[in-house]
């Protein structure tokens, strides 16, 4: 993934990589649980702070589903020139925002414009997002269905 974090990592070990990177102060993390719920595990951590990669500076938010890195998503200061140097180091980025880029056999790359003009890049590791998705599409109809039949 990004800056060598590994896609599947677990927080302490990512925690680990960007200290032994430089990059461990300015950095908020965020627990959702849900310890009442029936249904099988499904917890998020999330961590956000300042990064730097290919030499632009920007701010890295980390998605970890059950304990393993599943995201990482990167807002550059200077987002074009980002997207050059990526594009250069992985080869041609896709025109349209949006439609991800395989990079790895496990990893696909993605980017967002948003309204105020910055640019998302989205590193998304499959085998943990599949486990996510797989996961919803299973629990949360179980979960509609039975909300439904109990208005």
């Amino acid at each position: 993934m990004i800056g060598d974090l590994q896609g599947g990592s677990f927080p302490d070990t990512a925690k680990m990589r960007l200290k032994n990177l430089g990059f461990n102060s300015g950095w908020t993390e965020k627990t959702k649980t849900n310890p009442d719920d029936h249904r099988p595990r499904h917890d998020f951590f999330e961590t956000k702070g300042p990064f730097s990669d290919l030499g632009v500076s920007g701010q890295l938010e980390l998605t970890f589903y059950n304990d393993r890195l599943m995201e990482a998503q990167f807002t550059p200061n200077e987002s074009e020139h980002y997207f050059r140097l990526l594009s250069e180091r992985l080869g041609k980025l896709p025109e349209a925002p949006g439609k991800p880029k395989r990079i790895s056999a496990e990893v696909s790359l993605s980017y967002y414009r948003d309204a105020d003009g910055s640019v998302r890049f989205l590193w998304d590791y499959l085998p943990v997002s599949k486990e996510w998705k797989d996961w919803a599409r299973k629990y949360s109809f179980v979960f509609q269905s039975n909300s439904n039949r109990n208005s």
